[in-house]
């Protein structure tokens, strides 16, 4: 078998539970033992399937993924205007800290001599952060990362500032990488190379309710074009001087789009993830 590439910078596209297919993908490499990467960019729910990467924990993350779909309590659209709102944050806690728990002495031995990286976005600023997370605060940073407005609960307090989903300051943090110097870097997609997004009724509700914040307000509003550029940025694939990268991306779009979601969505999303991996293994 000839020697795979390894990329110096690994990013983790967010999507909800879309990131079974991330899993998939990174099942893959694991079973190959391929963790080459020195630098990890994790956005949203892309940051709990890094989290199973750098653990080990090979299965972990769809897993748990069909866990939280069987159980119901982790959707559920009779509370919607409950504290937790549609998608229930607290629960997902609750499940990684009992029944599917994350093996975090293995993921902090392992990151020693890394650079990790969740993404979140400031609730007073829009910009984005890039925390690295420590050993008492993996998972409140990963909540911080994945609460989404009018969704979740909104936000999540980490050393003293407000934090939401780090989709929206940077929901593909390719850029991030290059400005850390990065000279290759991989990117695991969510969303089929070819899509790209339009501002939907989530980030019109999200604009109006947040105007009394300008940066934030306008965040929501220009969410779709940021995005867009990016995944053209990524279709290029031409990169910048010595910098270069590659991406792998679904076929067509993931079953496990949306809320109203099957474990078996979720297992296809996986097994494709798998074959996307195997099939960029194959031509590199």
């Amino acid at each position: 078998m000839k020697k795979i590439p390894e990329y110096e910078a690994l990013v983790l596209e967010g999507g909800s539970l879309r990131c079974a297919f991330t899993a998939g993908v990174l099942d893959g490499f694991a079973s190959l033992g391929y963790r080459p990467f020195k630098y990890y960019y994790g956005v949203s729910a892309g940051s709990m399937a890094m989290i199973s990467f750098l653990s080990g924990q090979r299965g972990h993350f769809i897993e748990l993924s069909e866990k939280l779909i069987e159980d119901g309590k982790f959707i559920s659209f009779g509370s919607v205007m409950s504290d937790e709102g549609l998608m229930n944050l607290a629960h997902l806690a609750k499940v990684v800290q009992t029944t599917s728990p994350i093996d975090w002495d293995a993921a902090n031995r392992f990151i020693e001599d890394k650079h990790v990286h969740i993404v979140t976005t400031d609730y007073e600023t829009g910009e984005a952060h890039y925390l690295k997370p420590r050993r008492e605060n993996w998972m409140r940073t990963v909540l911080a990362s994945s609460t989404l407005p009018l969704i979740t609960r909104g936000k999540v307090k980490l050393d003293g500032r407000w934090m939401f989903d780090g989709g929206y300051a940077d929901p593909i943090p390719l850029r991030a990488a290059l400005r850390d110097g990065c000279s290759t870097t991989l990117v695991i997609r969510t969303r089929p190379t070819e899509d790209r997004v339009e501002r939907d009724t989530l980030d019109w509700l999200a604009s109006y309710l947040y105007r009394d914040n300008p940066a934030v307000s306008q965040l929501f509003e220009n969410w779709h074009l940021r995005y867009n550029d990016l995944a053209a940025q990524l279709a290029k694939n031409d990169g910048q001087g010595d910098q270069s990268w590659s991406q792998i991306a679904p076929a067509h779009p993931l079953r496990s789009e949306g809320y109203r979601i099957t474990a078996l969505d979720l297992r296809a999303d996986y097994r494709h993830g798998l074959e996307q991996c195997f099939n960029w293994l194959s031509k590199h």
